[in-house]
C-alpha cells in the first residue's frame, strides 16, 4: 500500500497523491499496525509525490505526531512542495513537526 524503507533506524515512507479525507485514516492505521506498533517510531514522510492535503489529511499527521511521541519517536516531513508548505506555516504545523528540503536532512535529524 505504502513504500519504505529503512536508514539509521528511521523508516522513510514516500507518499504519492493527495492525502484527503479519503485515504488519510488508511495511512494513520496503516502507519500505527505496521510501524509504531513494530517499534519503528521514527518516521520520515517523503512528500515528493504528494500534491496537496486537506485539513483532515493535516488532523492525521498530528494524530501520529502523538502517537510516535508517545512510543518515544517523532515524524517529520520532507520534499513538501510549496502549497503544502503554506498549509503547513498557515496552521503552524511547520512548529510542531520538522519540515526538511530532503529526506537525508530530516533522517539525520531525527535519528
Amino acid at each position: 500500500m505504502y513504500t519504505h524503507t529503512e536508514q539509521f533506524g528511521v523508516v522513510i515512507v514516500s507518499l504519492e497523491g493527495d492525502i484527503t479525507m479519503q485515504n488519510a485514516m488508511t495511512l494513520r492505521n496503516w502507519v500505527v499496525d505496521n510501524l509504531i506498533k513494530k517499534g519503528k517510531s521514527k518516521i520520515v514522510f517523503d512528500f515528493t509525490r504528494v500534491n496537496s492535503v486537506d485539513s483532515f489529511g493535516l488532523g492525521t499527521f498530528v494524530s501520529l505526531h502523538k502517537t510516535a511521541l508517545s512510543a518515544n519517536g517523532t515524524i517529520a516531513f520532507a520534499n513538501v512542495n510549496d502549497n503544502v508548505k503554506k498549509l503547513l506555516t498557515m496552521t503552524a504545523l511547520d512548529k510542531v513537526i520538522k519540515v526538511f528540503p530532503s529526506v537525508m536532512d530530516a533522517v539525520n535529524s531525527i535519528k
